[in-house]
């Protein structure tokens, strides 16, 4: 064996460590280590997804695909070295494609929604410079957050990010007032675990590789294990659960909602699956309400 060829293990190895710590990390650790451990985790393997079609394209196609599946060593040869290269460009442009998607849908939305400054709620804790509260008018429920990447200088930062939360207008005079504040809270859970940030890119780099099921698995189990984290989260900000859960419950009982924007929100009861969803936070809310076990700081 080449020391070439040794060196292509290399990302295979990473991966797996980068796997097992991100299994580790999944049920216990913080939003921010377990999504930046699944970024590193995706980004190493998109190189490997690349590199392995790449390398079958190159060699005959289908003919390739069994060769490769009998004898899966074929791609670590030194002379395939070349083709790896290509994989992690390919991965590279993949994933600069889904950051700048993701930060043109942003923008775009905040150029074509008209918004209105919303006052932050009394009972919670004022939030940073950097978030924004705001409201856009839709007849629909809707509330989500994202991570806007802005030119100019903010703290000696060139460029900077810029958090918001936008609620819409019928979500708002749907709900009463410490329902809205639940909300609110639950979204500012995600702003403060980076799932803004982080989960919104995600998903929108496993559509982008719709071939690959491992992505879109992951980003759906990172979805549903941070919907339940914010949760939680607003729970512990407001102390009272139920308001949340009573927010969820308006919204899933209205009949024909519109249809949700790009951006997964608060509610995400679109269909049946999200009417499933929805239900089992419920649950899990009331649960929290009768136990009281969710007291504490909120998970950064």
């Amino acid at each position: 064996m080449s020391a070439g060829s040794e060196l292509l293990y290399l990302p295979v190895v990473i991966w797996i460590a980068a796997g097992v710590g991100l299994l580790l990390a999944f049920r216990k650790s913080t939003p921010r280590l377990v999504l930046r451990l699944a970024a590193f985790f995706l980004a190493l393997w998109a190189v490997l997804a690349t590199t392995v079609l790449a390398w079958v394209l190159l060699n005959g196609g289908v003919p390739a695909v069994l060769a490769l599946l009998h004898s899966p060593l074929l791609l670590f040869q030194s002379r395939w070295a070349i083709v790896w290269l290509t994989g992690a460009l390919g991965a590279f442009a993949v994933f600069t494609v889904a950051f700048l998607l993701n930060q043109l849908v942003a923008h775009s939305l905040m150029r074509l929604l008209p918004t209105s400054d919303v006052p932050w709620p009394r009972d919670l804790r004022g939030p940073e410079s950097s978030i924004s509260l705001l409201e856009f008018d839709s007849s629909a429920a809707e509330a989500f957050s994202f991570t806007l990447l802005r030119p100019g200088l903010n703290q000696g930062r060139l460029p900077h990010r810029h958090d918001v939360i936008l609620v819409s207008s019928g979500l708002r005079s749907l709900l009463t007032a410490d329902e809205l504040d639940a909300v609110i809270a639950h979204e500012l859970g995600h702003v403060r675990g980076l799932d803004a940030r982080y989960l919104t890119f995600l998903r929108t780099f496993a559509r982008l590789m719709a071939w690959d099921p491992l992505l879109a698995y992951l980003a759906r189990r990172l979805t549903t294990r941070e919907e339940y984290r914010a949760d939680l989260d607003a729970a512990r900000m407001t102390h009272h659960p139920l308001s949340l859960a009573r927010a969820l419950y308006k919204a899933v009982s209205l009949p024909n909602p519109p249809a949700p924007r790009p951006f997964s929100g608060l509610l995400r009861v679109r269909g049946r699956h999200g009417r499933q969803e929805a239900y089992e936070r419920i649950r899990r809310l009331v649960a929290l309400a009768e136990t009281g076990a969710y007291e504490g700081e909120p998970v950064v």
